[in-house]
Protein backbone atom coordinates (compact mmCIF):
# COMPACT_ATOMS: atom_id res chain seq x y z
CA UNK A 1 0.00 0.00 0.00
CA UNK A 2 0.91 3.40 -0.90
CA UNK A 3 -0.15 6.75 0.50
CA UNK A 4 -1.13 9.31 -1.38
CA UNK A 5 -0.75 13.14 -1.68
CA UNK A 6 -0.16 15.02 1.19
CA UNK A 7 -2.79 18.32 1.28
CA UNK A 8 -2.05 21.82 0.92
CA UNK A 9 -3.98 22.47 4.02
CA UNK A 10 -2.33 22.95 7.22
CA UNK A 11 -4.04 20.84 9.44
CA UNK A 12 -1.89 18.82 12.06
CA UNK A 13 -2.36 15.26 11.28
CA UNK A 14 -0.77 12.04 10.08
CA UNK A 15 -4.30 10.53 8.59
CA UNK A 16 -3.78 9.53 4.84
CA UNK A 17 -5.64 7.43 2.25
CA UNK A 18 -3.99 4.02 0.96
CA UNK A 19 -4.88 1.63 -1.41
CA UNK A 20 -4.94 -1.96 -0.66
CA UNK A 21 -3.43 -3.17 -4.73
CA UNK A 22 -5.12 -6.67 -4.44
CA UNK A 23 -8.59 -6.61 -2.55
CA UNK A 24 -10.58 -9.85 -2.01
CA UNK A 25 -14.01 -9.30 -0.41
CA UNK A 26 -14.45 -11.90 1.94
CA UNK A 27 -17.36 -12.66 4.47
CA UNK A 28 -16.11 -14.09 7.82
CA UNK A 29 -18.68 -16.35 9.93
CA UNK A 30 -17.61 -16.73 13.57
CA UNK A 31 -18.41 -20.23 14.88
CA UNK A 32 -17.60 -21.82 18.44
CA UNK A 33 -15.05 -24.93 18.23
CA UNK A 34 -14.65 -25.98 22.02
CA UNK A 35 -14.05 -22.72 24.20
CA UNK A 36 -12.54 -20.36 21.19
CA UNK A 37 -14.54 -18.65 18.25
CA UNK A 38 -12.91 -19.12 14.94
CA UNK A 39 -13.62 -17.26 12.29
CA UNK A 40 -14.01 -18.86 8.86
CA UNK A 41 -13.83 -16.70 5.69
CA UNK A 42 -15.78 -17.28 2.31
CA UNK A 43 -16.06 -15.50 -0.85
CA UNK A 44 -18.09 -12.81 -0.65
CA UNK A 45 -21.62 -12.80 -2.70
CA UNK A 46 -24.40 -10.78 -3.36
CA UNK A 47 -28.08 -10.16 -5.12
CA UNK A 48 -27.94 -8.88 -8.11
CA UNK A 49 -31.36 -6.94 -8.01
CA UNK A 50 -31.42 -5.57 -11.46
CA UNK A 51 -31.71 -8.73 -13.13
CA UNK A 52 -33.06 -11.02 -10.05
CA UNK A 53 -30.08 -14.19 -10.88
CA UNK A 54 -28.68 -16.40 -8.57
CA UNK A 55 -25.88 -14.62 -6.32
CA UNK A 56 -23.35 -13.55 -7.52
CA UNK A 57 -19.42 -14.11 -6.37
CA UNK A 58 -17.00 -11.41 -6.33
CA UNK A 59 -13.51 -11.76 -8.13
CA UNK A 60 -10.65 -9.45 -7.41
CA UNK A 61 -10.76 -5.68 -6.56
CA UNK A 62 -8.00 -3.41 -7.93
CA UNK A 63 -6.93 -0.78 -6.05
CA UNK A 64 -9.85 -0.43 -2.77
CA UNK A 65 -9.10 2.69 -0.38
CA UNK A 66 -8.58 2.68 2.87
CA UNK A 67 -7.72 5.49 5.10
CA UNK A 68 -5.77 5.32 8.38
CA UNK A 69 -5.93 7.18 10.88
CA UNK A 70 -2.76 9.47 12.24
CA UNK A 71 -1.39 6.63 14.47
CA UNK A 72 -1.44 4.44 11.07
CA UNK A 73 -4.40 2.51 12.68
CA UNK A 74 -7.25 1.96 9.81
CA UNK A 75 -10.41 4.30 10.41
CA UNK A 76 -12.96 0.99 11.40
CA UNK A 77 -16.11 3.25 10.73
CA UNK A 78 -14.82 4.84 7.66
CA UNK A 79 -13.60 2.07 6.37
CA UNK A 80 -16.46 -0.37 6.99
CA UNK A 81 -18.88 2.65 5.43
CA UNK A 82 -16.72 2.29 2.17
CA UNK A 83 -16.97 -1.47 1.94
CA UNK A 84 -20.15 -1.44 2.24
CA UNK A 85 -21.35 1.43 -0.47
CA UNK A 86 -19.49 -0.50 -2.47
CA UNK A 87 -21.04 -3.48 -1.88
CA UNK A 88 -24.67 -1.73 -1.88
CA UNK A 89 -23.88 -0.41 -5.11
CA UNK A 90 -22.64 -3.93 -6.43
CA UNK A 91 -26.43 -4.92 -6.26
CA UNK A 92 -27.89 -2.39 -8.92
CA UNK A 93 -24.48 -2.41 -11.71
CA UNK A 94 -21.03 -2.90 -11.75
CA UNK A 95 -19.60 -0.82 -8.81
CA UNK A 96 -16.71 1.86 -9.75
CA UNK A 97 -13.81 1.34 -7.57
CA UNK A 98 -12.84 5.33 -8.78
CA UNK A 99 -16.04 6.31 -7.24
CA UNK A 100 -15.49 4.72 -4.14
CA UNK A 101 -11.94 6.14 -4.18
CA UNK A 102 -13.33 9.90 -4.55
CA UNK A 103 -15.32 9.67 -1.74
CA UNK A 104 -12.33 8.20 0.39
CA UNK A 105 -10.15 11.11 -0.56
CA UNK A 106 -12.49 13.66 0.50
CA UNK A 107 -13.64 11.47 4.43
CA UNK A 108 -9.48 10.98 4.70
CA UNK A 109 -9.82 15.28 4.85
CA UNK A 110 -12.46 14.63 7.08
CA UNK A 111 -10.63 12.89 9.56
CA UNK A 112 -7.57 14.91 9.23
CA UNK A 113 -9.79 17.87 9.81
CA UNK A 114 -11.14 15.31 13.29
CA UNK A 115 -7.56 14.63 14.52
CA UNK A 116 -6.19 18.33 13.76
CA UNK A 117 -9.08 19.45 16.11
CA UNK A 118 -8.01 17.05 18.86
CA UNK A 119 -4.29 18.10 18.59
CA UNK A 120 -5.65 21.42 19.37
CA UNK A 121 -7.16 20.11 22.60
CA UNK A 122 -10.75 20.15 21.28
CA UNK A 123 -13.32 17.71 22.06
CA UNK A 124 -14.01 16.55 18.83
CA UNK A 125 -14.63 12.94 17.22
CA UNK A 126 -16.47 11.64 14.27
CA UNK A 127 -19.58 10.82 16.61
CA UNK A 128 -19.32 14.17 18.29
CA UNK A 129 -23.31 15.17 17.98
CA UNK A 130 -23.68 17.49 21.36
CA UNK A 131 -27.08 18.87 21.95
CA UNK A 132 -25.86 22.18 20.02
CA UNK A 133 -26.29 21.88 16.25
CA UNK A 134 -23.71 24.34 16.38
CA UNK A 135 -21.21 22.40 17.89
CA UNK A 136 -21.70 19.01 16.10
CA UNK A 137 -18.44 17.71 14.54
CA UNK A 138 -20.62 18.45 10.75
CA UNK A 139 -21.84 21.63 11.82
CA UNK A 140 -18.20 22.79 12.99
CA UNK A 141 -16.83 20.96 9.93
CA UNK A 142 -19.09 23.24 7.35
CA UNK A 143 -17.80 26.50 8.77
CA UNK A 144 -14.21 25.33 8.35
CA UNK A 145 -14.56 24.68 4.81
CA UNK A 146 -16.46 28.11 4.51
CA UNK A 147 -13.68 29.70 6.24
CA UNK A 148 -11.50 28.10 3.54
CA UNK A 149 -13.29 29.43 0.54
CA UNK A 150 -13.33 33.04 2.28
CA UNK A 151 -9.64 33.22 1.55
CA UNK A 152 -10.46 33.43 -2.10
CA UNK A 153 -7.60 33.08 -4.77
CA UNK A 154 -5.55 31.27 -1.55
CA UNK A 155 -8.00 29.38 -0.96
CA UNK A 156 -6.35 25.66 -1.45
CA UNK A 157 -9.73 24.58 -2.28
CA UNK A 158 -12.42 25.30 -4.79
CA UNK A 159 -16.41 25.41 -4.39
CA UNK A 160 -16.86 22.40 -5.93
CA UNK A 161 -14.29 20.49 -3.82
CA UNK A 162 -16.02 22.09 -0.54
CA UNK A 163 -19.23 20.80 -2.50
CA UNK A 164 -18.22 17.45 -2.54
CA UNK A 165 -16.63 17.01 0.56
CA UNK A 166 -19.45 17.93 2.54
CA UNK A 167 -21.42 15.33 0.27
CA UNK A 168 -19.16 12.69 1.25
CA UNK A 169 -19.49 13.25 5.05
CA UNK A 170 -23.31 13.66 4.75
CA UNK A 171 -23.21 10.33 2.79
CA UNK A 172 -21.00 8.57 5.31
CA UNK A 173 -23.31 9.43 8.46
CA UNK A 174 -26.81 8.30 6.10
CA UNK A 175 -24.33 5.16 5.59
CA UNK A 176 -24.47 4.65 9.19
CA UNK A 177 -27.58 4.90 9.93
CA UNK A 178 -28.90 2.85 7.22
CA UNK A 179 -26.62 0.21 7.07
CA UNK A 180 -26.62 -0.35 10.78
CA UNK A 181 -22.69 0.49 10.87
CA UNK A 182 -23.51 1.86 14.77
CA UNK A 183 -26.41 1.69 17.70
CA UNK A 184 -29.07 4.28 17.18
CA UNK A 185 -27.85 5.72 20.51
CA UNK A 186 -24.48 6.30 18.96
CA UNK A 187 -25.99 9.06 17.04
CA UNK A 188 -26.83 10.83 19.85
CA UNK A 189 -28.93 13.98 17.33
CA UNK A 190 -28.73 14.22 13.70
CA UNK A 191 -25.67 15.19 12.14
CA UNK A 192 -27.09 17.29 9.55
CA UNK A 193 -30.71 18.68 8.43
CA UNK A 194 -32.19 17.30 5.44
CA UNK A 195 -35.51 17.95 3.34
CA UNK A 196 -37.15 16.68 0.39
CA UNK A 197 -37.24 19.29 -2.73
CA UNK A 198 -38.60 18.41 -5.97
CA UNK A 199 -36.52 19.24 -9.27
CA UNK A 200 -37.50 18.78 -13.17
CA UNK A 201 -36.05 16.15 -14.66
CA UNK A 202 -36.34 15.18 -18.13
CA UNK A 203 -36.46 11.59 -18.78
CA UNK A 204 -35.11 9.85 -21.71
CA UNK A 205 -38.17 10.32 -23.67
CA UNK A 206 -38.20 13.51 -23.37
CA UNK A 207 -40.94 13.86 -20.83
CA UNK A 208 -40.58 16.25 -17.57
CA UNK A 209 -41.48 15.72 -14.07
CA UNK A 210 -40.64 16.26 -10.45
CA UNK A 211 -37.67 14.30 -9.01
CA UNK A 212 -37.95 14.15 -4.81
CA UNK A 213 -34.12 14.92 -3.89
CA UNK A 214 -32.95 15.57 -0.47
CA UNK A 215 -31.07 18.28 0.27
CA UNK A 216 -29.09 19.35 3.45
CA UNK A 217 -28.39 22.75 5.24
CA UNK A 218 -24.58 21.83 4.29
CA UNK A 219 -25.29 23.94 0.99
CA UNK A 220 -22.35 25.63 -0.96
CA UNK A 221 -22.97 28.17 -3.99
CA UNK A 222 -21.63 28.44 -7.15
CA UNK A 223 -21.01 31.92 -8.04
CA UNK A 224 -22.80 32.47 -11.61
CA UNK A 225 -19.76 34.33 -13.03
CA UNK A 226 -17.56 31.17 -12.44
CA UNK A 227 -19.83 29.35 -14.73
CA UNK A 228 -20.12 31.38 -17.93
CA UNK A 229 -18.12 29.30 -20.73
CA UNK A 230 -18.78 26.07 -19.34
CA UNK A 231 -21.79 23.55 -18.87
CA UNK A 232 -22.55 20.53 -16.93
CA UNK A 233 -21.50 16.92 -18.50
CA UNK A 234 -20.07 14.77 -16.06
CA UNK A 235 -18.25 17.87 -14.72
CA UNK A 236 -17.77 21.52 -15.89
CA UNK A 237 -16.57 21.58 -19.35
CA UNK A 238 -15.31 24.15 -21.72
CA UNK A 239 -16.23 23.91 -24.74
CA UNK A 240 -12.82 25.10 -27.32
CA UNK A 241 -13.96 27.94 -29.46
CA UNK A 242 -12.97 27.81 -33.41
CA UNK A 243 -9.59 29.77 -32.56
CA UNK A 244 -8.45 27.22 -30.09
CA UNK A 245 -9.60 24.57 -32.10
CA UNK A 246 -7.60 25.74 -34.79
CA UNK A 247 -4.52 26.66 -33.01
CA UNK A 248 -4.40 23.08 -31.22
CA UNK A 249 -4.83 21.23 -34.27
CA UNK A 250 -2.30 23.12 -35.61
CA UNK A 251 0.43 22.20 -32.62
CA UNK A 252 -1.03 18.65 -33.17
CA UNK A 253 0.34 18.54 -36.59
CA UNK A 254 3.88 19.45 -35.38
CA UNK A 255 4.17 16.92 -32.87
CA UNK A 256 5.92 13.68 -33.65
CA UNK A 257 3.79 11.79 -31.02
CA UNK A 258 1.37 9.81 -33.20
CA UNK A 259 -0.44 7.96 -30.51
CA UNK A 260 -1.10 11.06 -28.66
CA UNK A 261 -2.36 12.92 -32.18
CA UNK A 262 -4.93 10.56 -32.74
CA UNK A 263 -5.71 10.16 -29.28
CA UNK A 264 -6.98 13.66 -29.43
CA UNK A 265 -8.50 13.49 -32.73
CA UNK A 266 -10.83 10.60 -31.81
CA UNK A 267 -11.91 12.47 -28.72
CA UNK A 268 -12.50 16.07 -30.99
CA UNK A 269 -14.27 13.91 -33.80
CA UNK A 270 -16.76 11.62 -31.45
CA UNK A 271 -17.10 13.03 -28.07
CA UNK A 272 -15.67 9.65 -26.68
CA UNK A 273 -14.47 10.23 -23.05
CA UNK A 274 -10.50 9.39 -22.14
CA UNK A 275 -11.73 5.93 -20.95
CA UNK A 276 -13.40 5.06 -24.44
CA UNK A 277 -10.48 6.54 -26.65
CA UNK A 278 -7.96 4.48 -24.54
CA UNK A 279 -9.77 1.45 -24.45
CA UNK A 280 -9.79 0.80 -28.11
CA UNK A 281 -9.26 -2.44 -29.50
CA UNK A 282 -7.50 -3.70 -32.61
CA UNK A 283 -11.12 -5.34 -33.47
CA UNK A 284 -13.02 -2.35 -32.82
CA UNK A 285 -11.05 -0.96 -35.95
CA UNK A 286 -11.65 -4.51 -37.84
CA UNK A 287 -15.61 -4.05 -37.51
CA UNK A 288 -15.28 -0.73 -38.29
CA UNK A 289 -13.57 -1.45 -41.88
CA UNK A 290 -16.39 -3.78 -42.81
CA UNK A 291 -19.38 -1.18 -42.55
CA UNK A 292 -20.48 0.61 -45.11
CA UNK A 293 -20.79 4.41 -44.54
CA UNK A 294 -23.78 6.17 -43.56
CA UNK A 295 -23.97 10.03 -44.07
CA UNK A 296 -19.62 9.89 -43.77
CA UNK A 297 -19.42 7.97 -40.63
CA UNK A 298 -19.36 4.55 -39.62
CA UNK A 299 -20.75 3.42 -36.18
CA UNK A 300 -19.09 1.79 -33.21
CA UNK A 301 -20.78 -0.04 -29.98
CA UNK A 302 -18.86 0.47 -26.83
CA UNK A 303 -19.66 -0.03 -23.22
CA UNK A 304 -21.02 -3.02 -20.97
CA UNK A 305 -19.65 -6.37 -22.73
CA UNK A 306 -17.95 -4.54 -26.35
CA UNK A 307 -14.71 -4.05 -24.20
CA UNK A 308 -14.40 -0.39 -24.38
CA UNK A 309 -15.06 1.45 -21.29
CA UNK A 310 -17.43 4.34 -20.74
CA UNK A 311 -18.95 6.19 -17.76
CA UNK A 312 -20.87 3.72 -15.71
CA UNK A 313 -20.45 1.30 -18.74
CA UNK A 314 -23.14 2.78 -20.42
CA UNK A 315 -23.75 1.44 -23.89
CA UNK A 316 -24.07 3.73 -26.92
CA UNK A 317 -22.69 4.16 -30.08
CA UNK A 318 -19.64 6.35 -31.12
CA UNK A 319 -19.71 8.37 -34.80
CA UNK A 320 -16.60 7.78 -36.32
CA UNK A 321 -15.62 10.04 -39.84
CA UNK A 322 -14.34 7.25 -42.14
CA UNK A 323 -11.33 9.24 -42.56
CA UNK A 324 -10.61 9.02 -39.03
CA UNK A 325 -10.96 5.32 -39.55
CA UNK A 326 -8.71 4.77 -41.69
CA UNK A 327 -5.94 6.71 -39.94
CA UNK A 328 -6.56 4.65 -37.39
CA UNK A 329 -6.40 1.16 -39.03
CA UNK A 330 -3.05 2.83 -40.76
CA UNK A 331 -1.72 3.32 -37.50
CA UNK A 332 -3.09 0.44 -36.22
CA UNK A 333 -1.10 -1.99 -38.94
CA UNK A 334 2.44 0.62 -39.02
CA UNK A 335 5.51 -0.96 -37.36
CA UNK A 336 5.54 1.26 -34.51
CA UNK A 337 1.84 -0.13 -32.97
CA UNK A 338 3.18 -3.85 -34.32
CA UNK A 339 6.52 -2.96 -31.59
CA UNK A 340 4.42 -1.62 -28.88
CA UNK A 341 2.11 -4.72 -28.97
CA UNK A 342 4.50 -7.42 -29.40
CA UNK A 343 5.76 -6.23 -25.72
CA UNK A 344 1.77 -6.20 -24.43
CA UNK A 345 -0.05 -8.27 -22.22
CA UNK A 346 -2.23 -9.22 -25.45
CA UNK A 347 0.43 -9.98 -27.92
CA UNK A 348 -0.85 -10.32 -31.31
CA UNK A 349 -4.51 -10.99 -30.28
CA UNK A 350 -7.03 -8.65 -32.01
CA UNK A 351 -8.73 -7.93 -28.54
CA UNK A 352 -5.31 -6.02 -28.28
CA UNK A 353 -5.43 -2.00 -27.74
CA UNK A 354 -5.39 -0.13 -30.69
CA UNK A 355 -3.36 2.48 -28.45
CA UNK A 356 0.02 1.33 -26.57
CA UNK A 357 2.93 3.37 -24.59
CA UNK A 358 6.67 2.24 -25.85
CA UNK A 359 6.97 -0.71 -23.24
CA UNK A 360 3.31 -1.54 -24.56
CA UNK A 361 1.24 -0.48 -21.24
CA UNK A 362 -2.22 0.83 -22.35
CA UNK A 363 -2.72 4.36 -21.11
CA UNK A 364 -6.38 3.33 -19.56
CA UNK A 365 -6.27 -0.56 -18.07
CA UNK A 366 -10.14 -2.13 -19.06
CA UNK A 367 -12.08 -3.29 -17.21
CA UNK A 368 -11.94 -6.63 -19.26
CA UNK A 369 -8.04 -6.96 -19.20
CA UNK A 370 -8.24 -6.75 -15.57
CA UNK A 371 -10.77 -9.59 -16.02
CA UNK A 372 -8.49 -11.24 -18.65
CA UNK A 373 -5.75 -11.82 -16.46
CA UNK A 374 -7.39 -14.48 -14.53
CA UNK A 375 -8.54 -16.12 -17.55
CA UNK A 376 -6.11 -19.13 -18.57
CA UNK A 377 -6.55 -18.02 -22.66
CA UNK A 378 -4.05 -15.35 -21.70
CA UNK A 379 -2.69 -15.66 -18.42
CA UNK A 380 -0.63 -18.71 -19.33
CA UNK A 381 1.52 -15.45 -20.91
CA UNK A 382 2.57 -14.11 -17.54
CA UNK A 383 3.67 -14.91 -14.50
CA UNK A 384 1.38 -15.56 -11.41
CA UNK A 385 2.64 -12.46 -9.51
CA UNK A 386 1.92 -9.79 -13.00
CA UNK A 387 -1.47 -11.82 -12.87
CA UNK A 388 -2.75 -9.73 -9.52
CA UNK A 389 -0.12 -7.37 -8.98
CA UNK A 390 0.36 -5.17 -12.22
CA UNK A 391 -0.23 -1.68 -12.35
CA UNK A 392 -3.89 -0.34 -13.49
CA UNK A 393 -3.63 2.75 -15.61
CA UNK A 394 -5.74 5.75 -15.49
CA UNK A 395 -4.53 7.86 -18.57
CA UNK A 396 -2.17 9.93 -16.29
CA UNK A 397 0.22 9.57 -19.07
CA UNK A 398 -2.33 11.74 -21.95
CA UNK A 399 -2.86 14.14 -19.55
CA UNK A 400 0.81 14.54 -19.28
CA UNK A 401 1.30 14.58 -22.82
CA UNK A 402 -1.56 16.99 -23.09
CA UNK A 403 0.00 19.58 -20.65
CA UNK A 404 2.95 19.50 -23.12
CA UNK A 405 0.85 20.64 -25.88
CA UNK A 406 -0.33 23.39 -23.90
CA UNK A 407 3.41 24.57 -22.83
CA UNK A 408 4.10 24.84 -26.87
CA UNK A 409 1.08 26.61 -27.47
CA UNK A 410 1.74 29.07 -24.97
CA UNK A 411 4.95 29.32 -25.45
CA UNK A 412 3.94 31.30 -28.69
CA UNK A 413 0.46 32.72 -27.56
CA UNK A 414 1.24 33.52 -23.82
CA UNK A 415 -3.01 34.21 -23.45
CA UNK A 416 -4.09 30.80 -24.56
CA UNK A 417 -6.29 28.97 -22.26
CA UNK A 418 -5.41 25.50 -20.50
CA UNK A 419 -7.96 23.45 -20.93
CA UNK A 420 -8.96 19.45 -19.94
CA UNK A 421 -8.56 16.66 -22.23
CA UNK A 422 -12.28 16.00 -21.20
CA UNK A 423 -13.37 19.49 -22.78
CA UNK A 424 -12.32 17.70 -26.40
CA UNK A 425 -16.26 15.98 -25.16
CA UNK A 426 -17.76 18.85 -24.72
CA UNK A 427 -16.36 20.79 -28.51
CA UNK A 428 -17.15 17.74 -30.16
CA UNK A 429 -21.23 18.10 -29.18
CA UNK A 430 -21.46 22.44 -29.49
CA UNK A 431 -19.75 21.48 -32.62
CA UNK A 432 -22.51 19.43 -33.85
CA UNK A 433 -25.53 21.55 -32.70
CA UNK A 434 -23.55 25.01 -34.09
CA UNK A 435 -23.08 22.69 -37.36
CA UNK A 436 -26.42 21.94 -37.20
CA UNK A 437 -27.95 25.41 -36.71
CA UNK A 438 -25.23 26.56 -39.68
CA UNK A 439 -27.27 23.65 -41.94
CA UNK A 440 -31.08 25.16 -40.62
CA UNK A 441 -32.29 22.18 -38.57
CA UNK A 442 -33.52 23.27 -35.49
CA UNK A 443 -34.40 20.28 -33.58
CA UNK A 444 -31.22 18.11 -32.64
CA UNK A 445 -31.99 17.00 -29.53
CA UNK A 446 -32.90 13.33 -29.83
CA UNK A 447 -29.52 13.11 -32.20
CA UNK A 448 -27.53 15.05 -30.20
CA UNK A 449 -28.36 12.34 -27.13
CA UNK A 450 -27.63 9.38 -28.73
CA UNK A 451 -24.36 10.66 -30.16
CA UNK A 452 -23.17 11.85 -26.50
CA UNK A 453 -24.77 8.91 -24.67
CA UNK A 454 -26.27 11.34 -22.02
CA UNK A 455 -28.72 9.53 -19.91
CA UNK A 456 -31.64 12.41 -19.81
CA UNK A 457 -32.41 15.29 -21.72
CA UNK A 458 -31.28 18.05 -18.61
CA UNK A 459 -27.37 17.49 -20.13
CA UNK A 460 -28.42 17.37 -23.68
CA UNK A 461 -30.00 20.40 -22.91
CA UNK A 462 -27.20 22.57 -21.43
CA UNK A 463 -25.39 21.97 -25.52
CA UNK A 464 -28.67 23.44 -27.12
CA UNK A 465 -28.75 26.48 -24.42
CA UNK A 466 -24.77 27.08 -24.18
CA UNK A 467 -24.55 29.64 -26.72
CA UNK A 468 -27.52 31.50 -26.45
CA UNK A 469 -27.24 31.91 -22.56
CA UNK A 470 -23.37 32.91 -22.47
CA UNK A 471 -24.19 35.62 -25.35
CA UNK A 472 -27.02 37.07 -23.19
CA UNK A 473 -24.75 37.25 -20.37
CA UNK A 474 -21.95 38.53 -22.24
CA UNK A 475 -24.30 41.42 -23.62
CA UNK A 476 -25.47 41.96 -20.15
CA UNK A 477 -22.33 42.84 -18.74
CA UNK A 478 -20.98 44.80 -21.99
CA UNK A 479 -23.80 47.28 -21.36
CA UNK A 480 -24.13 47.24 -17.73
CA UNK A 481 -20.00 48.10 -18.48
CA UNK A 482 -20.88 50.39 -20.85
CA UNK A 483 -23.54 52.26 -18.93
CA UNK A 484 -21.13 53.04 -15.67
CA UNK A 485 -18.19 54.17 -18.13
CA UNK A 486 -20.73 56.56 -19.38
CA UNK A 487 -21.19 58.62 -16.08
CA UNK A 488 -17.59 57.88 -15.06
CA UNK A 489 -16.37 60.31 -17.67
CA UNK A 490 -17.88 63.19 -16.17
CA UNK A 491 -15.46 62.93 -13.48
CA UNK A 492 -12.37 63.00 -15.31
Amino acid sequence: MRSDKRSKEALNSSAHLSYIDVFVPSEVSLESEGSKQVGHFSPFRYHDLSIQLSPIEDGVVRKFPIILRGDREPWDLGNLYLIRKFTEMAKVEPPSVSTIQSIAKHLTMYLRWIEHQQSEGRAMHELFLPKEAEQRCTWSYYRYLRKLLRMGQDSPISVGVAKARMQAVVGFYRGLSLYELVAETALENPPYEGKLVGIPVVNSSGVQFMKAVETTNFAFRVSRRDQIGTLKDGGNLRPLSEEDQTLILEYLAKSDNRVFQLMCLVALYTGARIQTVCTLRMRDIDSLMEQRSRNGEVLLNIGEGTGVDTKNQKKYRLHVPIQLRDMLRDYMESEEHQERRSLSFYGDSRDNYLFLARNGSPFYTSLKEQSDRQDSKYSQRITAKDRVTFTVQEGNAVRNYLGRLIRDIRRDHPDFNAFRFHDFRATYGMNFVRDADTAGVKDVRHELKARMGHSNFETTQAYLKFDEENESVKEAIAYHHDRINSRLKDFN
